[in-house]
């Protein structure tokens, strides 16, 4: 049975998705609950389903690994050379520029260049409709069942300044690094730079932490020279927004 993308849209654009109900709305709690929305079983979608390597834990992990995970039941797993379609989810790349802990979104369409696409998206803020760079895209999966409709692909509409300067300031992301006998964490938003560190003591602190912030531990625990990178990086686009 065709699927419409029309009512998909319309019943999720502006909803926070947390399919797994743990570490809060993210980027690939809304892929999850498309796939299932699709027809595919919860479990196939997990990050770990396939498999841990290479990047566990992180969306891009789902294509890595989607074969093993049995994804190709319902899906075609697609190379980043193809040209997307209406309905493909695509995934970027753990580490690349744009999305260092990877991400995933809905394809609506290409724009002018292929350079950039136009996609229905989560993390950060709720489900929404944002023009997203193909750069460090690692590959597409596409579903087999027909999609149908032409949904109103217009980009959500920008946030008023006090919802931007909100927004800016909430973490999005959790990294930690183990330096000296001591394990220091970040909390850091890949928008504005905001990025906050602190050291484990708490342990109570810290659950609530992972619970907010999307911690999915050891993955989270990255190299000395990854992290001071991400700090720097954050760094940088803070002065550029400033």
């Amino acid at each position: 049975m065709a699927k419409d993308l029309d009512a998909y849209i319309a019943a999720l654009r502006g909803q926070f998705i947390d399919v797994d109900a743990v570490f809060g709305a993210q980027c690939w709690d809304q892929f999850s609950h498309y796939a299932m929305w699709l027809g595919v079983p919860a479990w196939p979608t997990y990050t770990n389903a396939g498999g841990t390597s290479p990047h566990g834990g992180y969306a891009c992990n789902v294509h890595h690994n989607a074969a093993s995970a049995g994804l190709n039941e319902w899906f075609e797993i697609l190379p980043a050379t193809v040209t997307p379609r209406r309905g493909d989810v695509v995934f970027w790349e753990y580490g690349s520029a744009w999305y260092p802990s990877s991400h995933v979104a809905t394809v609506l369409e290409v724009l002018a260049g292929n350079r950039m696409l136009r996609c229905l998206t989560q993390n950060p803020g709720a489900v929404q409709i944002a023009d997203l760079i193909t750069d460090g895209i690692v590959g597409y999966l596409r579903p087999r069942v027909a999609i149908v409709g032409t949904p109103d692909a217009q980009r959500t509409s920008a946030l008023t300044t006090k919802e931007r300067s909100e927004e800016l300031e909430m973490a999005n992301h959790y990294i930690a690094k183990t330096e000296a006998g001591r394990q220091i964490n970040a909390i850091f938003n890949t928008q504005s730079g905001f990025f906050h560190e602190f050291e484990s003591r708490d342990g109570e602190y810290n659950t609530n932490v992972a619970r907010t912030f999307g911690v999915k531990d050891p993955t989270s625990l990255v190299s000395v020279s990854h992290y001071d990178a991400v700090k720097r990086d954050a760094a940088t686009l803070r002065a550029g927004t400033a």
